[in-house]
């Protein structure tokens, strides 16, 4: 029988994030309400406090959390990702990324995108030219995980133009 990941000498009941024993798994299912609805992906989105505090919903957009499972970002201490490993912190996300050159005609599908505040990120997953008077120019389309504060009223994940719903602004990064 396996063992629970946070109380090995507990069996687990649940093989949730590798094995968690009852008390663990009441605690997930008891915190999950807390998190924001337009966070995905939502199971994950909980973190181990400790054994006097145990469970609780991370707390945070989700944009991060959404790039991490995209791109499989593992990276941080226990506290600073999700029940399955996941990044979930903008900074933590580009944390050794190298920055694309402000040349819009450098930027890739898939690379990150980030606000200028590094409160919000997103990925790019299609770039095309269009045509603006006599000049050709580079429409690139960002998918981000967005709250009301980032998604214009829409939540979720969302596909949005970069020049015009975030004006153009921000950073690209790229492993």
């Amino acid at each position: 029988m396996s063992r629970c990941r946070e109380h090995p000498g507990r069996n687990a009941v649940t093989s949730l994030f590798g094995g968690l024993c009852e008390e663990c798994a009441k605690q997930v299912q008891a915190a999950q309400p807390d998190i924001r609805p337009h966070v995905t992906p939502k199971e994950c989105f909980v973190t181990y406090d400790g054994s006097k505090k145990g469970w609780r919903a991370i707390v945070g957009t989700g944009c991060a959390h959404w790039v991490a499972h995209q791109l499989r970002i593992r990276r941080g201490r226990p506290d600073e990702v999700c029940a399955e490993g996941y990044t979930y912190r903008v900074v933590d996300v580009i944390a050794g990324a190298r920055k694309i050159d402000r040349e819009w005609e450098e930027v890739r599908h898939n690379d990150i995108w980030v606000d200028p505040r590094r409160e919000h990120c997103g990925l790019v997953v299609s770039i095309k030219e269009v045509k603006v008077g006599e000049e050709v120019k580079q429409a690139i389309a960002i998918m981000h995980c967005a709250s009301a504060q980032f998604g214009g009223g829409e939540r979720g994940v969302v596909t949005d133009d970069f020049e015009r719903h975030f004006k153009g602004r921000g950073d690209f990064y790229r492993f």
